[in-house]
């Protein structure tokens, strides 16, 4: 049982490029939304997209709609992972929001001390949000977001209570928004044995610009998560038609994906490509981000006011 905890745990920190060992839930680290991850995660600083319960609370300020998404993922060596969120405005002085992420590992072997087949078992992972962000000063949003996490490993299973907080600036006249973010914020309440783990706890500083004279929005994040380097990600999302988007984007964090193979692909691990289509109230978005030779993930999303 330890033997395939680690062996979990080793690939869910290879798939995100942690440190080894650093902290626990590392499902948290994995990205959600084909738009946001088609432009690299440059994210912090965007507001009015589902998305932003996940990178920064204070982004669903803006919604005068109710809005859902939906967005899955089947990841490397075929972990499935969900991401379902909803926005729902003017609940007070401000927005609410509710999102569910979680992660599948799949069933494995269960074998005794001596190789006997036991049977199988499941390991998933869990995270249960809710929201609320508000105008609090002229074009100035705060967010909150309070989250239980949930990891099991076949019998085993170790619980976290955790906050993310976030701002955004808009400044119209530039048509600049400039953020920031802290995420994961909080402890483990319950250990897998006896040892709690802690949070990937990240830190988020970003901004956002419509270019003037072209229909161009630029993304720019630099963050760094718990007992790790500063990474950057660079990202734009181009409206080709009132219909369709093009995005494109690079993580720093592509560099840490160096198998040292030799391998062409590693020189694009940490770059991404996504497609957004908009079908009557519909938008349905795509992303490929790549880990060079280590592989690359798939995301779908819809998203819809309801």
């Amino acid at each position: 049982m330890k033997k395939i905890s680690a062996i979990l745990l080793f690939c869910a920190t290879v798939l995100s490029a942690a440190s080894p060992g650093t902290t626990g839930f590392q499902f948290l680290r994995s990205q959600v939304g084909a738009r946001p991850t088609g432009m690299a995660g440059a994210f912090v600083s965007v507001s009015n997209d589902v998305n932003s319960l996940y990178y920064n609370p204070a982004g669903i300020t803006t919604f005068t709609e109710r809005t859902g998404n939906f967005t899955y993922l089947n990841h490397l060596l075929d972990f499935n992972s969900g991401f379902i969120g909803a926005v729902v405005p003017k609940l007070g002085p401000g927005n609410a929001g509710f999102a569910i992420y979680y992660m599948d590992y799949g069933n494995f072997t269960k074998t005794d001390v001596n190789g006997e087949n036991m049977g199988e078992f499941g390991a998933n992972s869990i995270a249960i949000s809710g929201s609320y962000a508000y105008e609090f000063y002229k074009n100035l949003y705060a967010g909150a977001s309070a989250k239980y996490i949930r990891a099991a490993i076949d019998n085993y299973a170790a619980d976290a209570l955790a906050v993310d907080l976030g701002v955004q600036y808009y400044i119209p006249v530039q048509e600049l928004t400039v953020a920031a973010s802290v995420n994961n914020l909080g402890k483990a309440i319950s250990a897998f044995v006896a040892e709690k783990d802690d949070l990937p706890m990240s830190i988020r500083f970003g901004l956002s610009k419509k270019l003037a004279h072209l229909p161009l929005l630029l993304g720019f994040n630099v963050y760094k998560f718990k007992n790790e380097n500063w990474y950057g990600a660079l990202g734009g999302e181009f409206m080709l038609s009132e219909n369709l988007s093009l995005r494109l984007g690079y993580d720093t964090v592509g560099k840490d994906m160096d198998t040292d193979l030799g391998s062409s692909k590693d020189r694009l691990a940490g770059a991404a490509i996504g497609l957004g289509i908009r079908v009557k109230d519909i938008d349905i978005d795509y992303s490929f981000s790549s880990f060079g030779e280590i592989g690359a993930l798939n995301r779908f999303s819809l998203s819809s006011q309801f």
